[in-house]
């Protein structure tokens, strides 16, 4: 337990940090990292979490108390740094080899989540195309994010693009947008089909998207059936 050092927090705390100082106590992360997806992934791994302001604190669900004996340090304002009080301190805390767990489960649960969300929609994308896989029209809904924005900056595989999106008056639930298969075209026309509802939004006006959407794949034009 050579590696571990106390840090006096107050008379009646002390934290258990590791040799860099950080504490094993949590894994704290910026709030904007998470979704209820990854939330969920995260619970079926064992790990649990609490919202801290702007932040969240990853803990794993099944911890254990542990006795360590390691330096106590405690943080000096008139110097900035973290000073020896004792060479030998002895007090409890969750067992810090948690913390590297909790660290391995996140980075592995955020991979898996990624994963599991682009083959849902490469397959999603597949039963919805009327072009054989040029371009589909994907529903993405609020119930798992509160703007589809989120969903598809985070899961949507990198060989796709968004064309357009329709926004319905009437919900939030669901938001419908348009993407396209990306391909080099190598100079010639690429042809997609959709629904009569979605051309004037994937033409655009004077037909500027269209447009701006052929340059992305090396399009003479794109003809919009």
């Amino acid at each position: 337990m050579s590696n571990y050092k106390w840090v006096k927090e107050s008379e009646k705390y002390v934290d258990l940090r590791t040799e860099e100082f950080r504490s094993t106590s949590f894994l704290s992360l910026p709030l904007a990292v998470l979704n209820p997806l990854l939330l969920n992934k995260l619970s079926e791994n064992g790990i649990g979490y609490d919202f801290e302001g702007d932040t969240v604190e990853l803990f794993a669900i099944d911890r254990e108390i542990v006795t360590i004996t390691a330096p106590l340090y405690e943080f000096k304002l008139d110097t900035g740094k973290f000073e020896l009080l004792e060479e030998s301190y002895t007090n409890t805390s969750i067992d810090p080899t948690k913390y590297e767990w909790v660290e391995e489960t996140y980075l592995r649960c955020v991979k898996e989540v990624a994963n599991e969300q682009a083959k849902i929609f490469e397959e999603q994308f597949m039963e919805k195309s009327l072009d054989d896989g040029n371009s589909a029209v994907i529903d993405i809904s609020s119930d798992i994010f509160e703007e589809p924005s989120s969903f598809y900056s985070l899961y949507i595989p990198k060989g796709y693009i968004k064309v357009c999106e329709r926004n319905l008056s009437y919900t939030r639930i669901t938001h419908e947008i348009v993407f396209i298969k990306k391909v080099d075209a190598k100079g010639q026309t690429f042809t997609i089909k959709v629904p009569d509802l979605y051309k004037g939004l994937v033409i655009g006006k004077g037909g500027e998207n269209i447009k701006k959407i052929a340059k992305m794949i090396n399009a003479k034009r794109i003809n919009v059936i």
